[in-house]
């Protein structure tokens, strides 16, 4: 037998290591209370030396400011809490968004079962219901309610930031590839009254910005009319008569909508100048102005295209700037047509606020953007009749960019095209060709 396997140093290498052990415990506990302190000191103080990243002092800073005001129209606060008291969607329907999302591109999702296609009906109406009170109801008064203006342009006529997840299960489709992504033609009811809702929550544009880039005047209308265009403007055979939903289209913008939506906007500018005036001096501007956006990107961009202002007070000063001066674009409104056309053929931002600079994009398509929705609207229209009189219907149906003539008809081997006199940009009639259906 070997040495070290003897019963009797086994034993004694046993109480060997409890020594060890309790002579180690003493010594840590002997130590004064003082001594005790000074090491954590000096670990707090190793610790603090190593600098902190860029990105952790601007959370630093972000967090250290207080949050922007929230007085929202009373419209908003009811739909604020009908969606807060909203559970996350059920497990058995998550998992099954999990296995579409995580199926290649390449490969078909695994169909959906009976439970799971009826647990998604059931939270998808849960989203429509809490929806439907504000689609219901008066819109907001976005000028008297410049937080909840900001809240719908910033978040994307607020279905964008931390409720995203609730716009993509109302218009998920099982089997979607794994992009989910959502569209409005994935639900024309629900966005067509949405639209109706926010006419005039504001006016300026702001390029790149992620909700200020989409939510102003004339965008909206080209989102309507993108839903439209994606629903194929009714004509295919398994379509609806769209004779009910001209009543969820929104109306065409007139110039009076440009004046609400810069009411709108001065009030978010005084709004938002009242809030960066308050923080503490010297607060970074773009610490602050991801603060009040919640975006940091949006922010940055923001400030890159405001000529820099370095602290919060700098960037109130130049948003109070562009709220008086808007007060100047909303007296354009007032122009006659060729007064207005005038002013816009020239430089409309010269002398403005950097705030202001580059806004004015959907007040210079106004016209052309307005046209071409009317166009859209008559192509339905020109839906509806032709599934009530046929191809006869369509003739009577007036051609908005053409006053006093009618949309014209023409039948070829590729079906029933029908074209307005509105031209495109890249040349062309805007026009639509769809196959005769079977029983008009």
């Amino acid at each position: 037998m070997r040495v070290w396997e003897r019963p009797s140093v086994q034993l004694a290498g046993v109480f060997g290591l409890l020594g060890l052990l309790a002579w180690w415990t003493f010594q840590v506990v002997s130590v004064p209370p003082s001594l005790r302190t000074l090491f954590d000191e000096d670990e707090a103080i190793a610790t603090a030396a190593i600098p902190p990243t860029e990105e952790e002092q601007f959370q630093k800073e972000l967090a250290r400011l207080p949050a922007p005001p929230e007085n929202h129209a009373p419209e908003v606060v009811a739909l604020i809490s009908r969606l807060g008291k909203l559970t996350p969607p059920p497990a058995i329907v998550a998992r099954a968004v999990l296995r579409d999302r995580q199926t290649p591109k390449d490969q078909t999702p695994f169909g959906w079962s009976e439970p799971e296609l009826a647990a998604l009906q059931n939270y998808q109406t849960r989203l429509r219901e809490a929806w439907e009170p504000f689609f219901l109801g008066p819109a907001p008064d976005w000028k008297r309610f410049p937080d909840s203006a900001l809240l719908f342009r910033t978040d994307l006529f607020f279905l964008m930031g931390s409720r995203s997840d609730l716009i993509r299960y109302l218009t998920y489709q099982p089997g979607q590839p794994a992009s989910w992504e959502y569209q409005p033609g994935d639900d024309p009811v629900f966005f067509l009254r949405l639209f109706q809702q926010v006419a005039s929550l504001g006016t300026l544009r702001f390029g790149s910005l992620s909700g200020w880039a989409m939510s102003d005047v004339v965008s909206r209308i080209t989102w309507t009319e993108k839903v439209l265009q994606d629903v194929g403007f009714f004509f295919v055979a398994d379509g609806e008569d769209p004779k009910g939903w001209l009543a969820l289209v929104p109306a065409p913008p007139t110039v009076s909508s440009l004046r609400e939506g810069l009411q709108a906007d001065r009030a978010v500018f005084a709004r938002s100048a009242e809030y960066l005036q308050s923080l503490p001096a010297g607060t970074p501007a773009t610490v602050a102005l991801t603060r009040l956006l919640g975006d940091k990107t949006d922010a940055e961009w923001f400030i890159r295209h405001v000529n820099q202002p370095k602290t919060a007070q700098d960037l109130a000063g130049i948003l109070r700037e562009g709220a008086g001066q808007i007060g100047t674009l909303e007296q354009k409104t007032y122009l006659s047509g060729p007064a207005w056309r005038q002013w816009l053929a020239g430089n409309p931002s010269s002398g403005l606020s950097p705030a202001l600079q580059g806004a004015l994009g959907g007040m210079q398509e106004f016209e052309e953007k307005t046209l071409a929705y009317q166009v859209a609207l008559a192509f339905v229209r020109a839906s509806s009749a032709y599934r009530q009189s046929g191809v006869d219907g369509m003739k009577n149906i007036p051609d908005p960019a053409r006053p006093g003539s009618f949309l014209s008809i023409t039948t070829s081997t590729n079906g029933i095209t029908l074209s307005s006199s509105l031209q495109k940009k890249g040349g062309g009639n805007y026009s639509f060709t769809f196959e005769p259906l079977p029983s008009p």
